[in-house]
């Protein structure tokens, strides 16, 4: 329990602010959501699957330019520090 309780009600007045907000965004009202309980939750999480699957498609196409540079890039690097590693150490065995 807080100690401070006026900060308590500002965190719960801002957090009922932000989700009544977002709330908006997929056109439900209070009276909407006492009214159908569970055929808002099902819009909320259908609203939400449709976003994750339009993002997928975003990922997987910019996946497809993005993983093989990173591997590549990756490779030259180990490759690079591989190189210099046995340098170091055959330069160590003619001291």
């Amino acid at each position: 329990m807080p100690r401070n309780i006026g900060s308590l009600i500002i965190k719960l007045v801002i957090f009922s602010f932000i989700v009544g907000w977002a709330l908006t965004l997929f056109d439900i009202t209070p009276l909407d959501l006492l009214k159908d309980l569970t055929g808002t939750i099902g819009q909320i999480y259908s609203t939400a699957l449709n976003t994750v699957r339009w993002a997928a498609d975003y990922i997987l196409l910019g996946a497809v330019i993005v993983i093989p540079i990173w591997a590549i890039v990756a490779g030259l690097n180990y490759l690079q520090r591989k190189s210099r590693r046995n340098m170091s150490s055959s330069s160590k065995n003619q001291d």
